[in-house]
Order: C-alpha cells, then structure tokens, then sequence
C-alpha cells in the first residue's frame, strides 16, 4: 500500500507500507493490504506503519486518513495537523510538557469546552509524542 502522511509543513511520510495502525477517534483500527476504501477521523496518538525494515511510529495530531483502490494498487492518505517521528522526538522535553499539562488540567477551574479545549490538545500532543518516543526506543 502506498502510504503518504501529510502536515501543513509537507510531506512526512511517503512510502510502501505492508500494514497501518492509526488512532481513530472510535478508537485504534488496522489497514491491511485490499482494505475497503474508507475514510476515519483520527485523533492524536501514534500512527505505526510496518515496512520491511520493521516497524515505524508517527506521533500524530488531529486529521484524517482515508483508503482507496487505484489502478496502481491501495493507496492510504493521512492528513493531519501536526506530526514528527518517534526518533526525532525529544522524549525528555516530551514528558515534562505531559507533566505540565496534567499539573495545569488538574489545578484549572474551567469548566467549558472552550476554555479547556486548548490545554487538552497541549495534553494529548504531548501524550501522542510521549508514546510514540516510547515505542521507537522503550527504556
């Protein structure tokens, strides 16, 4: 399957990838090989992807992916506002702002969607990254 993953930065992800793993909003689903074409909201969390050199993880914001048959074979488009490498990321920095958006979730008297809707997508980016980092490099 062809697999492209892309921000509003660019391309991150153009590849052939033998099966996907995303977090959809309904909850995690796999795409193998003569999938029906379909299209899933996708919430932040880790997208896997296996290729012959093994398996790699994505930490992913906010998006899209959808399915679809072509005459040149199954194609996987993701789009999404935000992602970056389980290598590239900086697990330490990553867990600190975990931990702050869990300090600040926890001392905030808000109580309206708009008034918490920023600091839980702090969180959940920086939870995505956390475990993305995590699966690439388990200590």
């Amino acid at each position: 399957m062809h697999l492209t993953v892309t921000t509003p930065r660019g391309y991150l992800v153009q590849i052939e990838a033998e099966e996907i793993a995303a977090p959809g909003v309904l909850g995690e689903f796999g795409v193998l090989p003569g999938h029906i074409p379909f299209m899933s909201v996708l919430k932040p969390g880790v997208l896997s992807y296996r290729v012959k050199e093994g398996t790699k993880y994505l930490a992913v914001g906010d998006g899209i992916l959808q399915v679809a048959r072509t005459a040149n074979g199954d194609k996987v488009d993701v789009l999404v506002n935000r992602g970056e490498h389980g290598k590239d990321v900086d697990r330490e920095a990553a867990q600190k702002e975990l931990a702050a958006a869990d300090a600040e979730l926890g001392k905030s008297k808000a109580e309206s969607t708009a008034e918490l809707g920023p600091l839980r997508d702090r969180r959940s980016w920086a939870a995505a990254k956390v475990e993305a980092a995590g699966r690439t490099s388990p200590h």
